[in-house]
C-alpha cells in the first residue's frame, strides 16, 4: 500500500486549498521528507488529512475520552469527538483527497467533503460525504458511506486502528515503553498494538463466572419459593368438586324451566301488541280509500272524453300554426320594406363611384412627365452620392495613416524618456552600494560562509546548554554517590538490634535511613532476631547495587561530558574560522558584523546580489532598446513627409465631389416637392384602384339587394296562402268539437277539456297505480289481523307455561336467586381448578429447576475456574499474562527490522515479565538494561519496536508510505545522526517516509521538506520545497 498525494482545504489551521503530490518532484524521487513548521502551525493536521480521506475519523479526535458538546456556531452544538471538529472557523467548506495504490495494484482516490447549511460559515454542519474513484477509468465507486469505508478497508489491507500502527509510526510511545513499569507496559501494549482485548476478556470472565454463581443461587431460592398441596388437602378438594358439579347441574335444569316461562309471557305479551298494531294499520287502510274518492271521480272523467282526444288535439295544434305563420309574414313584410331602402341607396353610390373614377384619371396624365424627369435625376444622384462618399472614406484613410505616424513618434520618444530615467536611477544605486562592487561575483561563497558560521554558532549554544545539563547532572550523581558510600558504611557497622531500633522510628511518608524508602511494608511489632539479620543482609545488598549502578552512571556522563566538550571545541573553531573568511571577504561593508549579529546579513547580501544583477541586466537591455527606437523614430519622421502629401490630394477629390451632388440635389428638389418619385405613381395607383375595386363592390350590392327584393316577395305570397287554408281547417275542426260538447248536454266545458288532456300517459299510470296500491294496503291488513289472532291462540295450547299465581316478576326474581347460586358454585369450582393447576405447575416448575440446578452448577464450576486463572474486576490478571504473549511476537517482528537498522543489538524479554533487556552482539552477547542505553541506541531501539507493531498490523502486505511524528526533541547532535543513519536505511529498502519535527538539526539534513507555514490569524500554508 502506497500514498500517491493528499490534498485538502480549510481543514484547522491550513487555510484554503493545498496539495501535496508524492508522485512529482521534488517528493518522487525523496525517500525520506521532512514535515517541519512551528508548534501548532498544522503539521499533524496533514496526518488528519489523510486519516479523513480513508476512515472518516482521526487519531486525535479518537483520543477525547469523553462525548462532551462544544459549541459550534450560534445555538448548535458539537461532540468533541466528531471529526467534524477539524473545519477551519470561518469557513463553510472543507475536503480532504488521497490518491492511493491498492493491494491490487490499482490506483484510487478517496475524497471526505464536508460543508455548511447554505454555504454560509455560520450554517448548521452537514452531514460529511464520501466518494471513492478509480483513476484509470475515471468510475466513482457506488454505495452508501459505510460500505464506502469498507471497500476502503478492503483495498488498502487496513481497518483505521490497523493503519495507524502500520503507517502512523508510535516511536516516541516506544520510548516511553522502554522504560515504564510492569503495569504501564501492559496498558501501553494495549494501546500499541490494539490487543485490548484481553483485558474485556478478563473483565468479562470475572463477570460472568459472578453472574454464573448468582444465577445458580437464585434458581435455589426460587424452589424454596414453590407452594404444593398436601395429600389431604387432594383427597378433600376432589371429593368437594364432585358435589358442587352435581349441583351445578342441577341448578341449570331449574334455571332452564324458568327461563320458558318467563318466555312464554314475553311473547304472549309481544302477540297482543301486534294485534293492536295491525287492528290500528286497517283503520288507516279503510280512512285511506274513503279521502280518495274525488280523485278516483277525476279519473273516470279522464277516461269519458277519450273519445274526442285526436280531435282536440288536432284543433289545439292547427291553431298553433296558424298563429305560427301569422307572425312568420309580419316578419317577412318588415324585410322587405328595408331591404327597398338599402337598394335605391346602392343605385346612388355607384353613380358617385363611376365619376369619381375617370377624375382619378384625367390627374394622372398630367403629373407623369414629372415622374419620368425625377427618376432621371435620383439615379444621377446616387452615381454622385458614391463618388463623393469614396472620396470621403479616401481622405479618412489618409488622415488616419498620419495620426498613426504621429502617434508612433510620440510613444518613441516617451519610450527614450523613460529610459534615460530608468538609466539614471540604476547609476545613482550602483553610486549608492558600490561597496558591493566586489562582493557580488563572490556572494554564493560568502552566503554559505554565513550559514556555516550560523549553523556552529547554533550548535555550539545547543552544546554548551546540554554540556552545563550534564556537568550539574554529574555534579548531583557525586553527591548522591558521596551519600550512598556513608549510608554503605553506616550498614557494616549496624548490628541486628539497631536495625529493629531503626524500624521502630519509621514513618509513613519519611524516607528509611537504611534503603531510602518512604513506604514501610514490615511491621515495627516483629521481633524475630533471624528477620533483623535478612533485613540488615537486603538492605546493605540493596546500597550495594545502587552504589554500582550510580557508579556506571557517573563514569558514562564523564565521557558525554569530554564528548559534549570536544563537540563545544570544534564547533568554536569552526565559527571562527569562518567568521575569519568572512572578514576578509565583507571588509569594504563597515557594519557587516553589526548585521551578522542581528541575523539580518545574510537576507541583505543576497538582496543587494539580486538587485545587482538585476540592474546590470536592466541596463544592458535599455541600452539595446534606445538604439532600436531611435533607427524607429528616423523612418518614421519619413513616413509622415509622405502622409502628408497624401492627405492634401485626398482633401482636394472631396472637394470636387461635394459640389456635384449639391447641384443635382437642388435640381431634384424642385420637381414633386422632393419627394420619391415610386411613391407618388404608387399613390396615383393604389387610388384609382381603389376606385376601381369600389365600383365592382357597388355593382355586386346592387345586384344583391334587387334579388333579395324579389325573394321577400315570393315567401310572402306562399304564407298568405297557408294562412288561408289553415283559417278553414280550424274552422271545421273546432264545428266538431263544439257538437260533441253539445251533445253531453253541457257536462264538460272546452276548459275542463283543456284541463284532463293536459295529464300525460306518466301522471295517468301513477295515479292509477297509487289508488289500486290503497285497495291492497286494505286486503293485507285484514289478512295480517287474522294471521296474528290465530298465533295467539296456539301461543295459549303450548304445556310449558306459568301457573295463574306466577308472575312475571316473581318468575324473574326466582331466576336471579337460582343464577347468583350457580355463580358461587362455578367459582368455587373454578377456584379448585385453579389450586389443583398451580399444584401440578408447581411439580412441573421443580422438575424444571432441579435440571437447571445441575446444568448451572456446571456452569458456575467452569466459569469459576476460568476467574480463578484469568478473572479480575479491573482485567489485568488475564492483560498482563496475554501481553507477554504480544510482547513476544512483537519482538520477532522488532528483531528483524533492528537487524536491518543495527546488527549490534538484539532485543529480549526478561522471563515471566514485561521488561526488556538488549544483547550487546558487539561485546560478546552482554546482557544490558534499557535504562543504560544511550539517546541514539533508544531511538534504535523505540524506531525497531514501531516498525515492528507496523510490520504485526499489516502482516503479509508491504507498506511502503511511512510516517514518523516527533520524538526526535530531546535529541543530541550525535544521536541525531545515529537516528538519520538509521532512517536512510530504512528508506534503502522502498520505502518513503515522512519525518514530523521542528528539530532543525534534523530538517537541515532532509533536503526535500513540506513546510507548514504559520502567517496571521492562526492561519497556515503548505509548501513543497527541495533545498
Amino acid at each position: 500500500m502506497r500514498i500517491l498525494a493528499i490534498r485538502g482545504k480549510n481543514l484547522a489551521s491550513l487555510e484554503g486549498e493545498f496539495t501535496i503530490d508524492f508522485t512529482a518532484e521534488p517528493l518522487k524521487s525523496a525517500g525520506i521528507f521532512a514535515i517541519t513548521g512551528s508548534t501548532g502551525s498544522g503539521k499533524s493536521t496533514l496526518l488528519d488529512a489523510l486519516c479523513l480521506a480513508l476512515f472518516d475519523e482521526t487519531p486525535r479526535s479518537n483520543k477525547a475520552s469523553e462525548n462532551i458538546k462544544i459549541q459550534d456556531v450560534k445555538d448548535k452544538f458539537i461532540s468533541q469527538k466528531d471529526s467534524r471538529n477539524i473545519l477551519r472557523r470561518g469557513a463553510s467548506d472543507a475536503y480532504a483527497e488521497v490518491d492511493f495504490v491498492s493491494l491490487g495494484g490499482d490506483i484510487f482516490r478517496s475524497r471526505w467533503s464536508l460543508r455548511r447549511s447554505r454555504d454560509k460559515a455560520d450554517g448548521s454542519l452537514q452531514n460529511s460525504e464520501l466518494r471513492l474513484t478509480k483513476i484509470a477509468t475515471n468510475v466513482e465507486v457506488q454505495g452508501r458511506k459505510t460500505e464506502l469505508l469498507a471497500k476502503i478497508v478492503e483495498l488498502i489491507g487496513l481497518s483505521f486502528d490497523q493503519f495507524t500502527r502500520a503507517v502512523l509510526l508510535a516511536q516516541g510511545d516506544f520510548a516511553t515503553f522502554l522504560k515504564a513499569s510492569q503495569k504501564e507496559k501492559a496498558e501501553l501494549l494495549e494501546k500499541l498494538t490494539g490487543t485490548d482485548i484481553y483485558s474485556r476478556i478478563s473483565t468479562s470472565i470475572f463477570e460472568k463466572s459472578k453472574n454464573a454463581e448468582l444465577e445458580l443461587k437464585l434458581i435455589k431460592e426460587r424452589i424454596k419459593d414453590i407452594e404444593l398441596l398436601s395429600e389431604d388437602d387432594v383427597e378433600a378438594l376432589e371429593i368437594e368438586k364432585q358435589a358442587v358439579v352435581q349441583e351445578i347441574e342441577s341448578l341449570k335444569n331449574e334455571l332452564t324451566i324458568l327461563l320458558a316461562k318467563i318466555k312464554w309471557i314475553a311473547d304472549e305479551e309481544a302477540l297482543s301488541k301486534n294485534i293492536k298494531q295491525a287492528e290500528q294499520v286497517l283503520s288507516k287502510a279503510q280512512t285511506a280509500i274513503e279521502e280518495a274518492k274525488p280523485r278516483y271521480h277525476y279519473i273516470s272523467q279522464i277516461d269519458s272524453v277519450q273519445e274526442i282526444r285526436d280531435n282536440f288535439a288536432e284543433l289545439k295544434n292547427v291553431y298553433k300554426q296558424l298563429e305560427e305563420n301569422k307572425t312568420n309574414l309580419a316578419t317577412q313584410v318588415a324585410g322587405r320594406d328595408a331591404n327597398s331602402i338599402l337598394l335605391k341607396q346602392a343605385v346612388a353610390n355607384f353613380t358617385d363611384s363611376e365619376t369619381q373614377q375617370k377624375e382619378a384619371g384625367e390627374a394622372f396624365a398630367k403629373i407623369e412627365p414629372q415622374i419620368k424627369q425625377a427618376r432621371d435625376l435620383d439615379t444621377r444622384i446616387i452615381g454622385a452620392e458614391t463618388n463623393d462618399n469614396e472620396a470621403q472614406k479616401e481622405h479618412n484613410q489618409a488622415l488616419e495613416a498620419k495620426d498613426k505616424v504621429v502617434k508612433s513618434i510620440e510613444n518613441a520618444q516617451k519610450s527614450l524618456d523613460l529610459a534615460a530615467e530608468t538609466i539614471v536611477g540604476i547609476n545613482a544605486w550602483f553610486d549608492q552600494n558600490k561597496q558591493y562592487q566586489e562582493i557580488v561575483p563572490r556572494i554564493d561563497l560568502i552566503l554559505n560562509l554565513l550559514e556555516d558560521a550560523y549553523a556552529a554558532n547554533e550548535q555550539a549554544e545547543v552544546n554548551g546548554k546540554t554540556l552545563a545539563q550534564s556537568k550539574a547532572i554529574s555534579d548531583s550523581d557525586a553527591i548522591k554517590l558521596t551519600e550512598l558510600t556513608k549510608e554503605a558504611e553506616h550498614l557494616n557497622t549496624l548490628l541486628p538490634a539497631e536495625i529493629a531500633e531503626l524500624r521502630a522510628k519509621l514513618k509513613d511518608g519519611v524516607p528509611c535511613a537504611v534503603c531510602g524508602s518512604i513506604h514501610h511494608t514490615v511491621s515495627s511489632t516483629i521481633k524475630d532476631e533471624s528477620l533483623e539479620e535478612k533485613e540488615l543482609n537486603n538492605a546493605k545488598k540493596d546500597v550495594a547495587n545502587r552504589i554500582a549502578i550510580l557508579s556506571q552512571h557517573v563514569e558514562t556522563r564523564k565521557d558525554e561530558n569530554i564528548r559534549l566538550q570536544s563537540a563545544l571545541e570544534a564547533y568554536a573553531k569552526q565559527y571562527k574560522k569562518a567568521m575569519s573568511k568572512l572578514g576578509d571577504y565583507l571588509a569594504p561593508v563597515p557594519s557587516w558584523q553589526e548585521m551578522f549579529e542581528k541575523d539580518v546579513l545574510h537576507n541583505i547580501l543576497k538582496d543587494i546580489a539580486q538587485t545587482w544583477n538585476k540592474h546590470t541586466e536592466t541596463q544592458n537591455t535599455i541600452k539595446e532598446k534606445v538604439a532600436s527606437i531611435k533607427t524607429r523614430i528616423e523612418s518614421e519622421q519619413q513616413s509622415l513627409a509622405e502622409a502628408d502629401k497624401m492627405l492634401s490630394a485626398k482633401e482636394q477629390k472631396k472637394s470636387r465631389t461635394t459640389s456635384e451632388l449639391e447641384t443635382l440635389q437642388k435640381e431634384r428638389a424642385l420637381l414633386l416637392e422632393g419627394k420619391n418619385a415610386d411613391e407618388i405613381e404608387k399613390i396615383y395607383a393604389d387610388k384609382r384602384e381603389k376606385l376601381r375595386d369600389n365600383l365592382e363592390k357597388l355593382t355586386k350590392s346592387r345586384s344583391s339587394f334587387s334579388a333579395i327584393g324579389d325573394k321577400y316577395s315570393g315567401v310572402i305570397a306562399q304564407i298568405e296562402e297557408e294562412i288561408s287554408k289553415l283559417s278553414k281547417h280550424y274552422a271545421a275542426l273546432y264545428k266538431n268539437v263544439d257538437a260533441w260538447i253539445l251533445s253531453k248536454n253541457g257536462t264538460i266545458t272546452m276548459a275542463q277539456l283543456s284541463d284532463l288532456f293536459s295529464k300525460n300517459s306518466a301522471w295517468l299510470m301513477a295515479e292509477r297505480n297509487l289508488l289500486n296500491s290503497l285497495h291492497q294496503n286494505k286486503t293485507t291488513a285484514v289478512a295480517t289481523l287474522s294471521e296474528r289472532n290465530k298465533h295467539l291462540e296456539n301461543h295459549c295450547k303450548v304445556q310449558v307455561k306459568p301457573l295463574e299465581n306466577e308472575t312475571k316478576e316473581s318468575l324473574q326474581a326466582i331466576f336471579t336467586e337460582r343464577s347468583g347460586h350457580i355463580e358461587q358454585k362455578t367459582t368455587r369450582n373454578t377456584e379448585i381448578d385453579m389450586l389443583f393447576a398451580n399444584h401440578n405447575k408447581g411439580k412441573e416448575r421443580i422438575k424444571l429447576f432441579e435440571k437447571k440446578i445441575d446444568e448451572k452448577n456446571s456452569l458456575s464450576d467452569n466459569w469459576k475456574k476460568l476467574s480463578d486463572m484469568f478473572g479480575s474486576a479491573d482485567g489485568s490478571k488475564f492483560k498482563v499474562l496475554a501481553q507477554g504473549y504480544t510482547l513476544e511476537v512483537l519482538l520477532r517482528y522488532a528483531n528483524k527490522h533492528l537487524k536491518e537498522l543495527s546488527r549490534r543489538y538484539e532485543l529480549q524479554r526478561i522471563p515471566d515479565t514485561l521488561a526488556l533487556q538488549v544483547i550487546d552482539l558487539d561485546m560478546l552477547g552482554e546482557i544490558r538494561s534499557v535504562h543504560s542505553l544511550s539517546g541514539g541506541e533508544s531511538f534504535l531501539i523505540s524506531l525497531a519496536l514501531a516498525l515492528g507493531l507496523s510490520s504485526l498490523s499489516s502482516k503479509r502486505m508491504k507498506v511502503e508510505s511511512l510516517f514518523i511524528d516527533e520524538g526526535f526533541g530531546s535529541l543530541d547532535i550525535d544521536t541525531l545522526r545515529v537516528a538519520m543513519d538509521a532512517l536512510e536505511r530504512l528508506q534503502t529498502q522502498g520505502r518513503k517516509i515522512g519525518v514530523i519535527s521542528h528539530v532543525a538539526e534534523m530538517t537541515e539534513r532532509i533536503a526535500t521538506q513540506i513546510r507548514v507555514v504559520k502567517t496571521v490569524n492562526g492561519r497556515s500554508s503548505v509548501e513543497v520545497v527541495s533545498l
